[in-house]
């Protein structure tokens, strides 16, 4: 039997994540991981080494670092190979979300995106995961899902990979909110409110964007939510506890790259979204999380 050749781009946590996951099936004998930081590239190779050949690549990495990859990668790519992005993200400049990304940088190219609530963390200490594969073709998510027989992470399978791309971007934004609202001492009571609140904002972006607001009622969208806004492994939430805190971050997340470009998709109609135009007005016009909260909370 021939055995799959498997390159995962990213060491990260969750490129580890990946990787123990797919060890744990036995047919997957051919496993590298690549990263640009030498002193986390485990392969020792260049990316072009560790595409070259490759029949399934993982990218685990930033959607801000993500189109600089793909251009190298098509360089390189085989013919019959498959892409899965695990990224939640949407570029600053050409506002495409992933899904769009790939299928510009790498014309024709088979792929699918991998997003869910999968923290790296619970992965690596064997805990159960769960997640939504978006490809186009049946087919590809029948071969990615056998790479991970005998592993602890659930699949499902949607055909929609633009609203499950979009879904997974609105709730990592929204997630920042409930990082500045736990700072902010809330409990139970008020972030069960605010919770349903942002699943009704979250509905209402997808059906101004013209996607299925069905996908992001699942998985991928306030499954995913729910896990990200809860846990103290979300950068997402860190990040918003430390705007709050601070009134700067000292680092990037998903969601915080991607919020002007979801207000430049929305334009005058995100004037109809309380959350996210707090969000907008902290994150993008820099004013006071502390009191653009304090008066939010007034107001609802």
């Amino acid at each position: 039997m021939q055995t799959n050749k498997i390159t995962i781009i990213g060491s990260g946590n969750i490129g580890l994540a990946i990787f123990h996951l797919l060890k744990q099936n036995k047919q997957n004998k051919n496993i590298e991981i690549y990263d640009r930081d030498p002193l986390k590239n485990a392969s020792g190779k260049s990316l072009k080494e560790c595409v070259t050949g490759a029949d399934f690549i993982f990218l685990c990495i930033p959607s801000w670092v993500e189109e600089v990859v793909l251009l190298e990668v098509a360089t390189c790519f085989k013919k019959g190979a498959t892409l899965i992005s695990l990224s939640k993200g949407i570029t600053t400049t050409s506002r495409q979300s992933i899904d769009q990304l790939i299928e510009n940088d790498v014309k024709g190219a088979k792929y699918a995106l991998l997003s869910g609530p999968m923290f790296a963390v619970e992965i690596r200490e064997n805990k159960m995961a769960y997640g939504v594969l978006a490809t186009k073709e049946k087919n590809t998510y029948n071969k990615i899902i056998k790479l991970f027989t005998g592993s602890k992470l659930r699949l499902e399978y949607h055909r929609d990979v633009h609203s499950v791309a979009i879904s997974a971007v609105l709730k990592n934004i929204y997630t920042i909110f409930f990082g500045m609202i736990d700072s902010h001492g809330e409990k139970n009571n008020t972030k069960g409110y605010l919770a349903m609140r942002s699943i009704e904002e979250m509905v209402a972006i997808m059906k101004i964007l013209k996607l299925d607001e069905r996908v992001l009622l699942g998985t991928a969208g306030v499954g995913d939510f729910i896990a990200t806004s809860y846990c103290e492994h979300s950068q997402n939430r860190k990040l918003g506890k430390e705007l709050f805190e601070k009134g700067k971050t000292t680092f990037m997340s998903e969601g915080f790259v991607s919020i002007s470009s979801m207000f430049g998709m929305l334009g005058k109609k995100s004037q109809k979204l309380p959350i996210f135009s707090l969000l907008e007005r902290v994150i993008v016009n820099k004013k006071n999380p502390k009191k653009e909260i304090e008066k939010f909370l007034k107001e609802i």
